[in-house]
């Protein structure tokens, strides 16, 4: 059973909302995961009416789904659903990032620059780490952007990808991302430092393709490099 942080008791729906909402994000939970709301009250300290209330606002945005009374799931994504989601996603932070690369500060451009190189540096060893901190980059982008409504909408996408995520992380980027030099975010920090909007979005619209062509070769069981299916 996954194990969540307790909860204060004031404002206690929204606070077991936004704990169960995280842990999807962070890839705590596995596409097929079954969630149990008397499971989830014990591990939060409280009783199940919150939990209830957090499952149902979670199943309306499509990041829980629910197949009867009591069976609540985790989604498993089909590939069509995943390239909306992909596609959304670069029509949103690449406008961010043009937007960004106006208001970037040089201290936003050194922090988005550490956290990228964080990354670089957990991908090989703490794919659960890597993964958080490639989210991060992203979610700075658009925080630098200064656009919190976008920053929501984008949120909700993260939160219904990270069961996946979590697992492609562990099993299949590491080997599809070996020229770690020449990684998009690179270019995403020298549009931002030469204040240049087009570079900035072509660049985080690369990277999102990219991850995108990966994650469902992976998901078809597939190469990425030839499209033929594994093993033949």
């Amino acid at each position: 059973m996954t194990t969540l942080a307790r909860v204060e008791k004031d404002n206690l729906s929204s606070r077991v909302y936004q704990e169960i909402r995280s842990a999807l994000m962070n890839g705590q939970y596995v596409p097929g995961d079954r969630l149990r709301i008397s499971d989830l009250a014990e591990s939060l300290g409280t009783s199940p009416t919150p939990v209830r209330e957090a499952i149902f606002r979670l199943v309306s945005e499509q990041a829980l789904q629910m197949t009867a009374a009591t069976a609540i799931t985790v989604p498993e994504l089909a590939p069509e659903t995943v390239s909306e989601i992909q596609f959304i996603r670069r029509l949103m932070e690449g406008a961010a990032a043009e937007i960004a690369a106006h208001k970037a500060t040089p201290a936003e451009i050194a922090s988005l620059r550490h956290t990228h190189e964080q990354f670089i540096k957990y991908l090989p060893t703490n794919p659960r780490e890597a993964a958080r901190l490639n989210r991060d980059f992203h979610f700075e982008l658009v925080a630098i952007a200064r656009l919190p409504n976008l920053y929501g909408i984008l949120e909700s996408l993260w939160v219904r990808m990270g069961p996946l995520l979590n697992i492609f992380f562990h099993t299949e980027l590491q080997a599809n991302r070996k020229d770690l030099q020449n990684h998009a975010h690179y270019r995403v920090l020298s549009g931002l430092e030469q204040r240049d909007p087009v570079g900035t979005a072509e660049a985080i619209r690369e990277d999102i393709q990219l991850g995108e062509t990966v994650l469902l070769a992976w998901m078809k069981g597939q190469d990425v490099n030839t499209g033929k299916k594994l093993g033949t």
